[in-house]
C-alpha cells in the first residue's frame, strides 16, 4: 500500500511538473508571438532602425554613419550593428529598405548584406552618384534580391496574423529631385507602420518641402513613435510635429556631430506636443517592445 502511494504521488508529481514546463514553453512562445520589437541603433551621426514583426520577420530601414574621412569607420559601425542584431537573434533580414541614398543612410548596408540573407530591397525614388550608394545597388541588385522602388500608396504585410502593415506615405510620384524643389532629402521615402493601437512614423532626411506636402495630403500622420526627420535638424515644421504628436521621438544623432544635431528648438517643440525624446548619441541604442497596446522602452548597450 505504501509503495503503491509512494509512486502515486511520483506521478502526480511528474504531472504536474509536465504542466508547469508546457506552461513555460506556452507562454514564452506566446510572448514572442505577440510582441514586436523596434531597435533604433546608435551609429553615431547616421540611422539605422530594425523592426522585428511578432511573427520574427524582419525589416531594416537604413543603415549608415558619418565616416568623417576615416576609412574603415562604416565597417565598424556595421560590425556593431551585427554585434547588436546577433544579440536579438537576427539571423536574416526579409526586407532592406533605404530612404534615400545618402552615405550615412546606407554605407553599412553592403557589409551587412553579406552577413545576413535578404529577400527584398525597397529602393528610394532617389539616385546619386556617390561611391556608397553605387555600392549598396551593386551589392543588392545580384540577380537573388527582389527589389521594388517605393511609391505612395504600396503596403506591406509583414505579420499578417498579428496584422502589422508597413504603408508608403511619401514621396509623391513624378517628382525629380534637385531639379524641383524637392531636394534629394525631401524626396526620402516615408513610411507608417501600424500594429494594433500602436503606428511607427519613419521619415529619413524629409524636410519642409516634404512635411508640407505629407501635412496637405489629408493623410492620418498621428504617430506613437516617431523616427525624427534629418536627425532632429531645424528644419522640421513645428505643425508637422503637431500633427504627428509622438508619444516617442527617437532622434538618430552623434554626439557632439558638427551639425549641431539636434537642434534645441526641435527638441524644445517635441516636448511641447508631450513626446518622450531619445537622443540615440546621448543615451545609446534604444529598443522598443509592444504588444500592439503598450510599450516599454530599453537602453542596449
Amino acid at each position: 500500500m505504501k509503495e503503491r502511494a509512494k509512486r502515486t504521488v511520483r506521478q502526480i508529481t511528474l504531472v504536474a511538473l509536465a504542466f508547469v514546463a508546457i506552461y513555460c514553453v506556452v507562454s514564452v512562445y506566446q510572448e514572442f508571438h505577440t510582441t514586436a520589437l523596434f531597435l533604433f541603433a546608435n551609429v553615431g551621426q547616421g540611422k539605422c532602425i530594425l523592426v522585428v514583426a511578432p511573427n520574427g520577420k524582419t525589416m531594416l530601414v537604413d543603415a549608415g554613419t558619418q565616416t568623417y574621412g576615416q576609412e574603415g569607420r562604416e565597417e565598424v559601425i556595421a560590425r556593431k550593428i551585427l554585434s547588436q542584431f546577433a544579440r536579438l537573434g537576427v539571423r536574416r533580414l526579409d526586407v532592406v529598405l533605404v530612404t534615400h541614398p545618402d552615405k550615412d543612410h546606407c554605407n553599412a548596408i553592403p557589409i551587412l548584406v553579406r552577413e545576413l540573407p535578404t529577400s527584398l530591397f525597397w529602393s528610394p525614388v532617389g539616385d546619386s552618384p556617390e561611391v556608397e550608394w553605387q555600392e549598396v545597388k551593386a551589392t543588392m541588385l545580384n540577380g537573388q534580391t527582389k527589389t521594388i522602388m517605393a511609391k505612395v500608396g504600396q503596403r506591406l504585410w509583414l505579420d499578417t496574423r498579428n496584422r502589422m502593415l508597413v504603408e508608403v506615405l511619401g514621396p509623391p510620384e513624378g517628382i525629380v529631385p534637385k531639379v524641383s524643389e524637392w531636394s534629394p532629402n525631401d524626396a526620402s521615402t516615408v513610411l507608417k507602420l501600424k500594429f494594433g493601437e500602436i503606428s511607427v512614423l519613419f521619415t529619413g532626411d524629409v524636410g519642409e518641402v516634404g512635411q508640407r506636402w505629407l501635412l496637405s495630403s489629408g493623410m492620418n500622420l498621428r504617430a506613437t513613435v516617431l523616427d525624427v526627420p534629418h536627425h532632429g535638424s531645424r528644419h522640421n515644421l513645428g505643425t508637422f510635429l503637431r500633427a504627428v504628436r509622438p508619444k516617442i521621438a527617437v532622434i538618430s544623432a552623434g554626439r557632439q556631430n558638427p551639425f549641431g544635431h539636434p537642434d534645441p528648438s526641435t527638441v524644445e517643440a517635441l516636448k511641447r506636443v508631450g513626446a518622450i525624446v531619445w537622443v540615440t548619441g546621448e543615451q545609446g541604442s534604444l529598443i522598443i517592445k509592444t504588444d500592439g497596446q503598450s510599450f516599454n522602452l530599453t537602453s542596449l548597450h
